[in-house]
């Protein structure tokens, strides 16, 4: 028995007359890799080139099963896309007469995750232009809107995962700047920013490489970020002292304590990095010293404190990256493993059903992970180990739309929100299902698409003339439609 990538015949005529009709029969009928996108264009002020094309921009997506939000189920139902936004969603609902309809029975279509927290780089320009503050870690004038850049390679990996929007936030420094709930489309950067300035980014001590000037420690860095706080009161008033009489010395212009004037009054999201769980009880006494409404940037460590922390009432986002396993390969290696290295690789995976069941609000989000595309595999651990597939959804969808003040747009398979979905083969949560497409602001992206033809099973090639080596050649064709395998 013979595989057909082992190149099992003979290079004569006939061996490849034979391999290319085998080739040839597998790539005819395979499902092609890669990702294809049916999009409709737009609206926008960039004028059109040549002949304009009008792409058909209304879409029902028919006989899916349908999570509209979790415990939420239409076993069979239509979801109408109009551009980029849900027109209508049900079980019995007309289907416009200028709709391309899809028929997606046996599929699963699900609200498009969220990721509650990733950084980007955006630099430090900010530090040197404008008014800066004296210290180049204190850039809260930083907006991630005004410099954002798509990473289209990122971005197709983020939707193989079923992510429609994340929150990109800006890296480095103590007071970092404004975040962004950015979409996943593609490489447009005119259609990325979905809503800008949704958070202020703080982080309570220093990067290992920024320790070869003030502040160069933790205690550093929270003296500095409170000092900040506190002057920014003081811009504020100082300015209002200011406008109110004439009499009065004229303040300076500062970017950083203008730019926190708006986040001082307790309405504004901030997001607090706690690297550990120490420090999360750290960023809650901070928020609690200024009265701020601050969201914890999670380690991945909180089950270690989960009294203290869930005695904040702060919602927590949750990275996903648990840790390897330590390597006891042999007694040397072993010897290297240490205890508590070992009951985090058991215990970390469970974080986030401790989390919940503690009664913590979270949100899930791929912050820590070497490579996104292993994301819903460490969801899928996640819940393996405890987490319900309801939570787990809802910490993808609803509640870090509802922690960015996007809930009315975005988070459920609803009319009037966006056209975010995923389309599944099974339930999402499933070890081995796939993610078939992402559907980003009514824009379709193909991830895995269905074959013409079910070619597996038994196949006679007869071949004329018949060649030398024998007669006719029984095929056999399995393994899964998205891999074949053929035996002889």
């Amino acid at each position: 028995m013979h595989r057909f990538r082992s190149n099992p015949w003979p290079l004569s005529l006939f061996g490849v007359a034979t391999m290319l009709l085998v080739a040839g029969a597998i790539a005819g009928f395979s499902i092609p890799r890669g990702e294809f996108t049916a999009t409709a264009a737009p609206p926008t002020t960039r004028p059109v080139d040549g002949l304009r094309q009008h792409d058909p921009d209304v879409f029902a997506l028919t006989g899916a099963r349908i999570v509209v939000a979790p415990g939420r189920v239409i076993e069979q139902g239509t979801v109408v896309l109009r551009g980029d936004m849900i027109e209508a969603v049900g079980a019995d609902i007309a289907i416009p007469p200028d709709a391309r309809v899809i028929d997606l029975s046996g599929k699963t279509i699900y609200p498009g995750l969220i990721d509650a927290f990733s950084e980007v780089s955006i630099g430090d320009d900010e530090a040197n232009r404008g008014a800066p503050h004296w210290n180049p870690h204190v850039v809260p004038q930083r907006r991630v809107a005004g410099r954002y850049q798509a990473d289209k390679s990122l971005n197709e990996k983020l939707r193989s995962q079923g992510i429609t929007l994340r929150l990109a936030a800006p890296s480095g420094g103590i007071l970092k700047g404004t975040s962004a709930i950015v979409a996943t489309g593609g490489d447009a950067n005119d259609q990325a920013i979905v809503k800008a300035d949704v958070a202020q980014h703080i982080r309570l001590t220093v990067s290992r490489g920024g320790r070869e000037q003030y502040p160069n420690s933790p205690m550093g860095a929270v003296a500095l970020a409170r000092q900040t706080m506190y002057d920014a009161d003081w811009f504020g008033d100082a300015w209002q002292a200011w406008k109110a009489s004439s009499s009065a010395s004229r303040p300076e212009n500062n970017d950083a304590p203008a730019a926190l004037s708006q986040w001082r009054d307790g309405d504004g999201l901030l997001v607090i990095d706690a690297i550990n769980e120490l420090y999360a009880l750290r960023a809650d006494d901070f928020a609690r010293e200024f009265k701020l409404n601050a969201v914890l940037r999670g380690s991945g460590n909180e089950y270690r404190r989960l009294d203290a922390i869930r005695e904040t009432g702060r919602p927590v986002l949750v990275p996903v990256a648990f840790p390897k396993a330590p390597n006891v390969a042999t007694p040397e290696a072993a010897r290297q493993a240490t205890l508590e290295s070992l009951m985090h690789w058991e215990l970390a995976p469970e974080n986030p059903a401790r989390l919940q069941a503690a009664g913590i609000r979270i949100a899930i989000c791929t912050h820590g992970l070497a490579d996104v595309g292993s994301f819903l595999k460490s969801v899928r651990q996640a819940v393996e180990r405890g987490l319900s597939a309801d939570d787990a959804l809802r910490a993808l969808t609803q509640t870090p739309a509802e922690l960015y003040g996007i809930a009315d747009r975005t988070g459920t398979v609803e009319a009037g929100k966006l056209a975010n979905l995923l389309v599944t083969d099974s339930d999402l949560f499933r070890e081995k299902s796939k993610v078939l497409e992402t559907w980003v602001l009514g824009q379709r992206h193909e991830h895995t698409r269905d074959p013409l033809f079910d070619v597996r099973g038994k196949w006679n090639l007869k071949l004329a003339p018949k060649p030398s080596q024998g007669g006719d050649i029984e095929l056999k064709i399995a393994g899964e439609l998205s891999k074949l395998e053929g035996t002889s």
